[in-house]
């Protein structure tokens, strides 16, 4: 009877999985990032490592962050969390971070490196190298390598536009499909001072086109509001930041019609 529960709580969490699109899906996100339905591939952040290398191009400093999303969905087998470091050098700003996602039955874990040069004043071009590892009870593991690249490039000063290739090796676990492989672009236009709109289309190249679209307003220099949806999955985001001195807390929610709530938080140190 024990290991028939086993067996059946295994599958349910693979299909939460799989329902969730947590499978090396990129949806570990820092959460400023997460609040806006993870857009932003044509935004220069010190948060886009595993987004569009390119955006680290404009960091100006060392930065420290870590995120964490406790039970996405009611499922505390599906928390995850992430940690990463980043600093600007003379003609290059570079970055590391390290995911996990699941629990001892299952688990992926990607550590990455990313690097991200500005090759004119308005264009900037990165590249990310992630080991992937993969490991389930009694299945044993697997590591492999995965490449992005991306290039944000700014129009005028208050827009820009980026593209990505995520998985741009076509890199697997020996199925064709168990890494994604995404072509992501999209504009990134500040209304007014205080306002950044983020559209980006996503083409999985299993799927058909969707689209991630999402909002951050800052009504105060220490206050940030987050809002953001998602085509693929018709789900809601939202979320806040404060900034208090050198740090800034932020805290994300995203509610999908028929899984529940997904909660994430996150500290960000910037000296």
């Amino acid at each position: 009877m024990r290991q028939y529960k086993v067996f059946i709580f295994i599958i349910q969490v693979i299909l939460g999985v799989q329902i969730s699109m947590c499978g090396f899906e990129r949806t570990s996100q820092p959460t400023a990032i997460f609040s806006t339905a993870c857009s932003g591939t044509a935004m220069f952040t010190s948060d886009g490592l595993w987004l569009n290398p390119a955006s680290l191009g404009m960091i100006s400093s060392f930065r420290a962050s870590i995120h964490y999303a406790p039970s996405p969905f009611d499922l505390r087998q599906l928390s995850n969390y992430g940690m990463m470091i980043s600093q600007n050098f003379v003609f290059l700003n570079a970055a590391v971070g390290l995911q996990s996602l699941g629990f001892s039955l299952y688990r992926e874990s990607v550590g990455s490196f990313g690097t991200a040069a500005m090759i004119t004043e308005e264009f900037s071009a990165g590249v990310t190298v992630h080991l992937y590892h993969l490991s389930i009870e009694k299945y044993g593991s697997s590591l492999t390598a995965v490449i992005d690249a991306g290039a944000i490039c700014s129009v005028t000063d208050q827009m820009n536009v980026g593209v990505v290739v995520q998985n741009i090796t076509s890199s697997s676990f020996g199925a064709d499909d168990d890494i994604p492989q995404l072509l992501i672009s999209g504009i990134s236009y500040r209304l007014l001072e205080e306002t950044v709109i983020n559209i980006d289309l996503v083409k999985d190249i299993r799927y058909a086109l969707t689209y991630r679209v999402g909002l951050e307003f800052s009504p105060m220099e220490i206050i940030s509001l987050r809002a953001g949806t998602e085509g693929a999955s018709s789900r809601l985001f939202a979320g806040v930041g404060v900034h208090v001195s050198s740090i800034q807390v932020n805290y994300g929610v995203a509610y999908h019609p028929e899984l529940g709530l997904t909660h994430s938080i996150g500290i960000t140190f910037r000296p």
